[in-house]
């Protein structure tokens, strides 16, 4: 059952990626046209980068910015996952950890991402193949939303389990 729920996860990743979540044309344009150095908010000493120009793992001193343009919630819940285009149009899947059940974004927000951190997938599984690019968020008190900072509360805290065991 797990590997189906994942399978499905994938597959409708890489769809929703390849069709930039479905906007289309003037719609995606006009998103588009509004982002500008104001959304950097605090991290506009950084070097603004287009998507496609990062390099695989982490991308230190430099920022990226764009428009969400869908969201998916695999089965578990983690990690929070939504679509990101930028000024030029690249869309690539952004992963984001660590964040409470009731934080997210909403298509068309604006999202900054300092010191992004990219991974190139490629997955074949049983025939399937599902090549997509991320990036790894560890928290959303990294990102801007609509040119905001996201505050501690939209964070998880971290929880200790403790079972004792028998000997």
């Amino acid at each position: 059952m797990r590997e189906e729920q994942l399978l499905d996860y994938l597959g409708r990743l890489c769809g929703l990626l390849n069709n930039k979540g479905k906007i289309r044309g003037k719609r995606l344009q006009n998103m588009l046209s509004s982002l500008g150095p104001v959304l950097l908010g605090h991290y506009g000493g950084l070097q603004l980068k287009p998507l496609a120009a990062l390099q695989p793992g982490k991308n230190p001193g430099c920022v990226v910015l764009g428009r969400v343009v869908f969201s998916l919630m695999p089965e578990e819940r983690v990690p929070f996952t939504f679509g990101l285009v930028d000024a030029e149009g690249t869309c690539y899947s952004i992963m984001v950890y660590n964040m409470v059940e009731s934080w997210g974004v909403l298509i068309a927000d604006s999202v900054t991402i300092p010191e992004p951190q990219l991974k190139h997938h490629n997955v074949q599984h049983k025939g399937q193949t599902f090549v997509f690019q991320s990036i790894r968020v560890d928290s959303p008190v990294q990102l801007l939303v609509n040119g905001k900072p996201q505050g501690p509360s939209t964070q998880a805290s971290a929880t200790v389990a403790y079972r004792p065991q028998s000997e």
